[in-house]
């Protein structure tokens, strides 16, 4: 679990470090003419009711639909987006708070509201992950901390 656990891990900071370094941003290469702009008023407005929210990598922004009340978001921190894969619906964050102090609050929530903590806990300064159970439902944590930009990526998942 803990292997799949972290391939899943390094997947994810890779999307959402993709993601937010300008997925979706548009080169503008006119030169303040609309010459070159083929379309009508029309099929621009036709074209913004089919576009997605997600984006090529199948990240949805902001946060899902069917986000449980009992698991808590992290304190401080702005929700990237979310992903749906056979291990679960994956929830990245971003926070400006260390690892460790997103950790013991997450963690505590989580108790609070009846989850047990699973064996392999792996937590430093730095990031760490853990995961946590009540009854069927299963979710996890894995946080890492960018010293280059000085914040948290947090990715909460939950099945």
């Amino acid at each position: 679990m803990h292997k799949i656990l972290l391939n899943l891990f390094f997947i994810l900071f890779t999307a959402a470090a993709v993601y937010t370094s300008g997925c979706g941003q548009k080169e503008n290469t006119s030169s303040g003419d609309q010459t070159g702009d083929t379309k009508t008023e029309e099929q621009k407005k036709e074209d913004s009711k089919t576009e997605s929210k997600s984006n090529e990598l199948g990240i949805t922004e902001g946060l899902p639909n069917d986000y449980p009340s009992d698991i808590p978001q992290p304190k401080n921190s702005k929700v990237l987006g979310s992903l749906n894969t056979t291990e679960g619906t994956v929830v990245t964050f971003e926070s400006t708070d260390k690892p460790k102090d997103i950790f013991i609050q997450f963690a505590e929530e989580l108790e609070k509201n009846g989850y047990k903590k699973a064996e392999g806990e792996m937590m430093s300064d730095d990031g760490g992950m853990a995961l946590w159970n009540k009854e069927t439902k299963e979710v996890s944590i894995m946080l890492a901390w960018d010293k280059e930009k000085n914040i948290s990526s947090v990715v909460i998942t939950y099945k």
